[in-house]
């Protein structure tokens, strides 16, 4: 992370720390700040767990730089100063939230992200996921991705289905996004079973256009760059 933010600059760097809650990207994320504090000419944090923190982060940087009012307002300063600011989304956790809107449109500036939510990688230049995925965090992840209950019989089927998964964190948020527009929790991994290869197609998106993940497009990662287990479940 060091080396990425300290690359080409003068040009914008957005990079994302990804993992469950727990998993340690907070302390990361600080340590990261304590190490490199006295490069950056101002540091900012925003609270990224809904659109009315993050307004309100922004309206904060305004109101602090004396530029006016809103969010805007401290965007358009952001995207004005060709510096070396740093602005730290914190929990970017909401996948129905746009992040894009919130981003300073310019070309320098530096910008670090943190969520549970790899699909967030469409916005960045380089990420990094904390920690090693242990059964129960799997099991949190995919019934997140899949808005269903944390109820003991769907943590039973849930269960069994990111051990299918080899508990590949990218695998568990494409199924989670299939199961969370099919329903099909309980026969998933019959289907799975049936249609390993097609199912691992399924994306995760963000509410946008620009920038939702869809099967083919630029969103998918390619194949070589699945590591070995990954590219053995998508083979059988």
């Amino acid at each position: 992370m060091h080396q990425f933010f300290e690359e080409d600059l003068g040009k914008q760097h957005i990079f994302l720390l990804h993992g469950l809650g727990g998993s340690g990207k907070t302390q990361t994320e600080l340590k990261f700040i304590q190490e490199s504090s006295s490069r950056f000419s101002d540091i900012f944090l925003i609270d990224t767990s809904t659109v009315e923190t993050i307004d309100t982060g922004l309206k904060n940087i305004a109101s602090t730089k004396n530029v006016g009012s809103t969010a805007d307002d401290a965007l358009q300063w952001l995207s004005s100063q060709p510096s070396e600011w740093l602005l730290l989304f914190d929990n970017a956790d909401d996948p129905k939230i746009n992040l894009h809107k919130f981003l300073p449109q310019c070309n320098y500036g530096n910008i670090l992200i943190t969520s549970w939510n790899p699909g967030l990688q469409v916005y960045t230049g380089s990420d990094f996921l904390v920690s090693d995925m242990e059964e129960p965090d799997a099991v949190q992840l995919l019934l997140k991705s899949a808005a269903k209950d944390f109820t003991s019989r769907n943590q039973v089927i849930a269960a069994e289905i990111v051990k299918a998964l080899w508990y590949l964190p990218l695998a568990i948020i494409q199924a989670g996004a299939f199961i969370s527009k099919s329903g099909a929790l309980g026969t998933y991994l019959d289907l799975f079973k049936k249609n390993k290869a097609w199912l691992l197609r399924e994306q995760p998106t963000q509410s946008h256009a620009d920038y939702g993940w869809t099967v083919n497009t630029t969103g998918q990662i390619s194949f070589d760059q699945l590591s070995q287990p990954a590219k053995t479940l998508l083979q059988l």
